[in-house]
């Protein structure tokens, strides 16, 4: 998959939330001079309440901080167009733990 795949589904400034498949839900966000996309994974109930905190005030962006600071799982950047597999976490009950894909 690549991430060109990208379904966006809810939209922000500079931002988004969608899905890769049916099961992978991701945050884009749009950077450099170029808006290049980044793709970082949220879980199902970050991606229903993205209005929520994507709407933080400046001074208080705990949510947006703690998804960017995850890995990029693909990007618009030169050599990370692939969705990296090794890199999605199960999300259950608050708590992520890295996947294992087979």
């Amino acid at each position: 998959m690549r991430y060109t795949d990208y379904i966006r589904l809810k939209t922000g400034r500079y931002q988004s939330v969608g899905k890769f498949g049916d099961d992978i839900y991701a945050y884009e966000v749009l950077t450099g001079i170029a808006d290049t996309p980044e793709y970082h994974q949220v879980s199902k109930e970050e991606f229903e309440s993205f209005e929520t905190w994507s709407q933080e005030y400046i001074t208080d962006l705990k949510k947006a901080y703690e998804i960017i600071n995850r890995p990029v799982i693909c990007s618009g950047y030169l050599g990370r167009a692939e969705l990296n597999t090794s890199l999605l976490r199960i999300f259950s009950r608050g708590m992520n733990k890295k996947r294992p894909i087979r």
